[in-house]
């Protein structure tokens, strides 16, 4: 398998039946997005999506498929160190969400918050939000990502399974922030959600704050559970 052919294969099963998977980071994703620009576009007029959403989806997508691979590739000595403390990663994983979640609830309401709302600030707890739904996803094994990880499970191949995983998660990752973009676009405009600000930011945050509390809480395996239910 090349890298082109791993990469696909991750975009597009964005885009077919294992998206009921990938809903384990998904809706939260585009939540945490959707909030972020709303409470730009509420302390500024028409802000720019080449400023403000592009550069954190980008960072997002750094720090999910950086970590992503890793944690596939557990022939590496680092994979193994990870894969051996996922339980405490996953609980400050789940702290990680839950400060951006409060972030998009708070930001209008602190002014110390409100004061730092930057697109370096976005960049980098994007990068974090990353990791952490690297951390949090527990991936189905689609028949490319189990040739994957049959090649990163191994010494031997552990460095070329981490590429093909890297060009994988990537394939996830643009499929995700393409979407993203997509609905960022459509409701940008809209008139109820002009009107409603304030409202679409609290939904969001909350539903930002529902992977956090799983993980935290060590029940974000019952969640996985309820959306491949879907399938049966």
């Amino acid at each position: 398998m090349s890298g082109g052919m791993a990469l696909w294969s991750g975009f597009s099963s964005f885009f077919s039946i294992w998206q009921v998977c990938i809903l384990q980071i998904s809706p939260f994703f585009i939540a945490y997005m959707v909030g972020l620009y709303l409470l730009t576009l509420d302390q500024k007029n028409n802000p720019d999506l080449w400023e403000w959403v592009i550069p954190p989806s980008i960072s997002y997508g750094i720090g999910f498929t950086t970590f992503y691979s890793l944690l596939i590739a557990s022939g590496l000595d680092i994979s193994r160190i990870l894969i051996y403390n996922i339980g405490n990663l996953r609980v400050s994983a789940g702290i990680i969400i839950l400060l951006a979640g409060l972030y998009i609830l708070l930001n209008d309401r602190v002014s110390f918050l409100s004061e730092k709302h930057s697109p370096l600030l976005l960049n980098l707890l994007s990068l974090f939000i990353g990791i952490s739904f690297a951390i949090m996803y527990s991936p189905c094994i689609t028949p490319a990502l189990s040739d994957i990880m049959g090649l990163a499970s191994q010494r031997v191949t552990a460095s070329e399974g981490w590429y093909l995983a890297f060009c994988y998660g990537l394939g996830i990752s643009i499929a995700l922030i393409l979407s993203t973009v997509i609905i960022i676009l459509l409701l940008r405009k809209r008139a109820f959600v002009l009107n409603n600000i304030s409202l679409v930011k609290i939904i969001c945050s909350i539903i930002v704050l529902i992977p956090a509390l799983l993980n935290i809480a060590g029940l974000m395996r019952h969640y996985k559970a309820m959306v491949l239910g879907l399938l049966v």
